[in-house]
Protein backbone atom coordinates (compact mmCIF):
# COMPACT_ATOMS: atom_id res chain seq x y z
CA UNK A 1 0.00 0.00 0.00
CA UNK A 2 2.86 2.38 0.88
CA UNK A 3 4.45 1.79 -2.54
CA UNK A 4 1.15 2.63 -4.25
CA UNK A 5 0.90 5.87 -2.25
CA UNK A 6 4.47 6.76 -3.18
CA UNK A 7 3.67 6.18 -6.85
CA UNK A 8 0.78 8.64 -6.68
CA UNK A 9 3.27 11.37 -5.74
CA UNK A 10 5.28 10.75 -8.89
CA UNK A 11 4.58 12.85 -12.02
CA UNK A 12 2.14 11.34 -14.49
CA UNK A 13 3.71 10.88 -17.91
CA UNK A 14 2.18 10.67 -21.38
CA UNK A 15 4.40 8.79 -23.84
CA UNK A 16 3.29 9.89 -27.26
CA UNK A 17 4.22 10.41 -30.91
CA UNK A 18 2.83 10.37 -34.42
CA UNK A 19 3.06 7.10 -36.34
CA UNK A 20 2.66 5.90 -39.92
CA UNK A 21 2.57 2.45 -41.49
CA UNK A 22 5.95 3.11 -43.14
CA UNK A 23 7.56 3.23 -39.69
CA UNK A 24 6.15 -0.06 -38.44
CA UNK A 25 9.53 -1.70 -39.09
CA UNK A 26 10.66 -0.31 -35.71
CA UNK A 27 7.38 -0.64 -33.83
CA UNK A 28 8.04 -4.01 -32.15
CA UNK A 29 11.39 -2.75 -30.83
CA UNK A 30 9.79 0.49 -29.68
CA UNK A 31 6.78 -0.96 -27.86
CA UNK A 32 8.87 -3.70 -26.24
CA UNK A 33 11.26 -1.06 -24.94
CA UNK A 34 8.41 1.12 -23.64
CA UNK A 35 6.84 -1.88 -21.92
CA UNK A 36 10.17 -2.45 -20.15
CA UNK A 37 10.42 1.11 -18.82
CA UNK A 38 11.28 1.11 -15.12
CA UNK A 39 9.00 4.05 -14.28
CA UNK A 40 5.84 2.92 -12.41
CA UNK A 41 3.36 1.57 -14.94
CA UNK A 42 0.41 3.22 -13.21
CA UNK A 43 1.97 6.65 -13.81
CA UNK A 44 2.42 6.35 -17.58
CA UNK A 45 0.15 6.09 -20.58
CA UNK A 46 0.91 5.55 -24.27
CA UNK A 47 -0.98 7.51 -26.91
CA UNK A 48 -0.28 7.32 -30.66
CA UNK A 49 -1.54 9.59 -33.45
CA UNK A 50 -1.46 7.43 -36.57
CA UNK A 51 -1.46 9.28 -39.90
CA UNK A 52 -1.48 6.30 -42.25
CA UNK A 53 -3.66 6.52 -45.39
CA UNK A 54 -6.42 4.42 -43.80
CA UNK A 55 -7.33 2.88 -40.45
CA UNK A 56 -5.75 -0.54 -41.02
CA UNK A 57 -2.59 0.46 -39.18
CA UNK A 58 -4.63 1.98 -36.38
CA UNK A 59 -6.21 -1.41 -35.72
CA UNK A 60 -2.76 -2.99 -35.63
CA UNK A 61 -1.52 -0.44 -33.10
CA UNK A 62 -4.55 -0.95 -30.86
CA UNK A 63 -3.91 -4.70 -30.86
CA UNK A 64 -0.82 -3.92 -28.75
CA UNK A 65 -3.01 -2.41 -26.05
CA UNK A 66 -2.11 1.23 -26.65
CA UNK A 67 -4.49 4.15 -27.08
CA UNK A 68 -4.39 5.42 -30.64
CA UNK A 69 -6.39 7.63 -32.99
CA UNK A 70 -6.36 8.12 -36.73
CA UNK A 71 -5.28 11.49 -38.15
CA UNK A 72 -6.37 12.22 -41.71
CA UNK A 73 -3.59 13.14 -44.08
CA UNK A 74 -3.57 16.88 -44.74
CA UNK A 75 -4.04 17.74 -48.40
CA UNK A 76 -1.41 20.46 -48.05
CA UNK A 77 1.28 17.80 -47.67
CA UNK A 78 3.65 15.91 -45.42
CA UNK A 79 4.75 18.71 -43.11
CA UNK A 80 1.14 19.63 -42.39
CA UNK A 81 0.10 16.05 -41.69
CA UNK A 82 2.94 15.55 -39.22
CA UNK A 83 2.16 18.82 -37.49
CA UNK A 84 -1.54 17.89 -37.25
CA UNK A 85 -0.46 14.64 -35.59
CA UNK A 86 1.79 16.43 -33.08
CA UNK A 87 -1.10 18.72 -32.20
CA UNK A 88 -3.43 15.75 -31.65
CA UNK A 89 -0.86 14.41 -29.17
CA UNK A 90 -0.54 17.77 -27.42
CA UNK A 91 -4.30 18.28 -27.15
CA UNK A 92 -4.78 14.79 -25.68
CA UNK A 93 -2.09 15.65 -23.14
CA UNK A 94 -3.74 18.97 -22.22
CA UNK A 95 -7.21 17.44 -21.93
CA UNK A 96 -5.99 14.89 -19.39
CA UNK A 97 -4.17 15.14 -16.07
CA UNK A 98 -0.58 14.54 -17.18
CA UNK A 99 2.38 16.40 -15.69
CA UNK A 100 4.96 15.71 -18.41
CA UNK A 101 4.92 14.57 -22.01
CA UNK A 102 7.64 12.21 -23.15
CA UNK A 103 7.55 12.79 -26.87
CA UNK A 104 9.23 9.65 -28.13
CA UNK A 105 9.37 9.05 -31.87
CA UNK A 106 8.50 5.45 -32.73
CA UNK A 107 11.92 4.65 -34.17
CA UNK A 108 13.88 6.03 -31.19
CA UNK A 109 14.93 3.56 -28.48
CA UNK A 110 16.08 5.19 -25.23
CA UNK A 111 17.43 3.55 -22.05
CA UNK A 112 14.61 1.90 -20.08
CA UNK A 113 15.09 4.34 -17.18
CA UNK A 114 14.81 7.36 -19.49
CA UNK A 115 11.89 8.93 -17.63
CA UNK A 116 13.59 8.87 -14.23
CA UNK A 117 16.84 10.20 -15.64
CA UNK A 118 15.25 13.10 -17.50
CA UNK A 119 12.97 13.94 -14.56
CA UNK A 120 15.88 13.97 -12.12
CA UNK A 121 17.44 16.87 -14.01
CA UNK A 122 14.64 19.15 -12.77
CA UNK A 123 14.22 20.87 -16.14
CA UNK A 124 10.97 21.82 -17.83
CA UNK A 125 12.35 20.66 -21.19
CA UNK A 126 15.02 17.98 -21.29
CA UNK A 127 16.06 15.80 -24.23
CA UNK A 128 18.02 12.65 -24.73
CA UNK A 129 20.53 12.52 -27.59
CA UNK A 130 20.40 10.51 -30.79
CA UNK A 131 21.74 10.53 -34.33
CA UNK A 132 19.91 11.05 -37.60
CA UNK A 133 20.61 9.74 -41.11
CA UNK A 134 22.86 6.78 -41.94
CA UNK A 135 26.47 5.95 -42.74
CA UNK A 136 28.85 8.83 -43.46
CA UNK A 137 25.91 11.28 -43.34
CA UNK A 138 25.04 10.32 -39.77
CA UNK A 139 25.05 13.25 -37.34
CA UNK A 140 23.88 14.14 -33.87
CA UNK A 141 20.45 15.74 -33.61
CA UNK A 142 21.66 18.72 -31.58
CA UNK A 143 21.84 22.40 -32.39
CA UNK A 144 23.87 24.07 -29.69
CA UNK A 145 22.75 27.67 -30.15
CA UNK A 146 20.38 29.85 -32.11
CA UNK A 147 23.01 31.41 -34.40
CA UNK A 148 21.83 29.94 -37.66
CA UNK A 149 24.93 31.07 -39.50
CA UNK A 150 26.88 28.72 -37.22
CA UNK A 151 24.28 26.03 -36.73
CA UNK A 152 26.12 23.56 -38.93
CA UNK A 153 28.82 23.44 -36.27
CA UNK A 154 26.26 21.99 -33.93
CA UNK A 155 26.13 18.81 -35.96
CA UNK A 156 28.87 16.28 -36.64
CA UNK A 157 30.85 18.29 -39.11
CA UNK A 158 34.66 17.90 -38.88
CA UNK A 159 34.81 21.27 -37.09
CA UNK A 160 32.29 20.19 -34.46
CA UNK A 161 33.98 16.84 -33.85
CA UNK A 162 37.36 18.50 -33.41
CA UNK A 163 36.39 21.57 -31.40
CA UNK A 164 33.12 21.02 -29.56
CA UNK A 165 31.89 17.44 -29.43
CA UNK A 166 34.44 16.13 -26.86
CA UNK A 167 33.37 18.94 -24.51
CA UNK A 168 29.65 18.64 -25.21
CA UNK A 169 29.29 14.88 -24.73
CA UNK A 170 30.88 14.86 -21.31
CA UNK A 171 28.09 13.21 -19.32
CA UNK A 172 26.56 16.50 -18.20
CA UNK A 173 23.23 18.23 -18.82
CA UNK A 174 23.82 21.04 -21.29
CA UNK A 175 21.67 23.95 -22.38
CA UNK A 176 21.03 23.83 -26.13
CA UNK A 177 18.83 25.48 -28.73
CA UNK A 178 17.34 22.48 -30.52
CA UNK A 179 17.39 18.70 -30.19
CA UNK A 180 14.42 17.66 -32.26
CA UNK A 181 11.53 16.06 -30.41
CA UNK A 182 12.56 12.42 -30.86
CA UNK A 183 13.11 11.83 -27.15
CA UNK A 184 12.19 14.86 -25.11
CA UNK A 185 10.44 15.37 -21.76
CA UNK A 186 8.27 18.49 -21.70
CA UNK A 187 6.49 19.97 -18.68
CA UNK A 188 2.80 20.74 -18.81
CA UNK A 189 3.33 24.50 -18.39
CA UNK A 190 5.27 24.59 -21.66
CA UNK A 191 2.65 22.67 -23.63
CA UNK A 192 -0.09 24.91 -22.26
CA UNK A 193 1.82 27.89 -23.63
CA UNK A 194 3.24 26.59 -26.91
CA UNK A 195 1.38 24.60 -29.54
CA UNK A 196 3.00 22.56 -32.28
CA UNK A 197 2.89 24.58 -35.47
CA UNK A 198 4.44 25.17 -38.84
CA UNK A 199 4.80 28.28 -40.96
CA UNK A 200 3.21 28.71 -44.35
CA UNK A 201 5.77 28.72 -47.13
CA UNK A 202 8.44 27.12 -44.96
CA UNK A 203 9.27 23.40 -45.10
CA UNK A 204 10.63 23.24 -41.55
CA UNK A 205 8.86 20.72 -39.33
CA UNK A 206 7.12 21.21 -35.98
CA UNK A 207 10.26 20.52 -33.96
CA UNK A 208 12.03 23.50 -35.56
CA UNK A 209 9.23 25.88 -34.63
CA UNK A 210 8.95 24.37 -31.14
CA UNK A 211 12.61 25.25 -30.51
CA UNK A 212 12.05 28.70 -32.01
CA UNK A 213 9.02 29.39 -29.82
CA UNK A 214 10.74 28.11 -26.68
CA UNK A 215 13.65 30.44 -27.38
CA UNK A 216 11.41 33.49 -27.67
CA UNK A 217 9.61 32.83 -24.38
CA UNK A 218 12.92 32.06 -22.61
CA UNK A 219 11.99 28.43 -22.03
CA UNK A 220 15.39 26.75 -22.01
CA UNK A 221 15.92 23.35 -23.63
CA UNK A 222 18.52 21.00 -22.17
CA UNK A 223 20.16 17.80 -23.38
CA UNK A 224 21.21 15.06 -20.99
CA UNK A 225 24.26 13.63 -22.73
CA UNK A 226 24.09 10.44 -20.68
CA UNK A 227 20.70 9.54 -22.18
CA UNK A 228 21.89 8.16 -25.50
CA UNK A 229 19.27 6.59 -27.73
CA UNK A 230 19.30 4.31 -30.75
CA UNK A 231 17.55 5.74 -33.79
CA UNK A 232 16.28 3.39 -36.48
CA UNK A 233 15.44 6.01 -39.12
CA UNK A 234 15.39 4.00 -42.32
CA UNK A 235 12.82 3.56 -45.05
CA UNK A 236 10.32 6.21 -43.96
CA UNK A 237 12.59 9.16 -44.85
CA UNK A 238 10.88 11.15 -47.58
CA UNK A 239 7.64 9.23 -47.16
CA UNK A 240 5.71 10.42 -44.10
CA UNK A 241 6.20 10.56 -40.35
Amino acid sequence: MSEEKDNLLMPKILITAPQHESKMYAWDKWIENVNNFTYPKDRIEVFIADNSPNTDNLKRLKSYGVKAVHVKQNKKGLVYTINDSHEVCRKYFIENDFDFMLHLETDVIPPIDVIERLLNNNKKICSGVYDILQGSKRKTMIQVDERFDKSVRAFRTPEFIKEEEPLFFNGSVNKIYHAGIGCILIHRSILETISFRIQEGNNSHSDTWFANDCFFINANIYADTTVQCKHYNQTWLGVIN
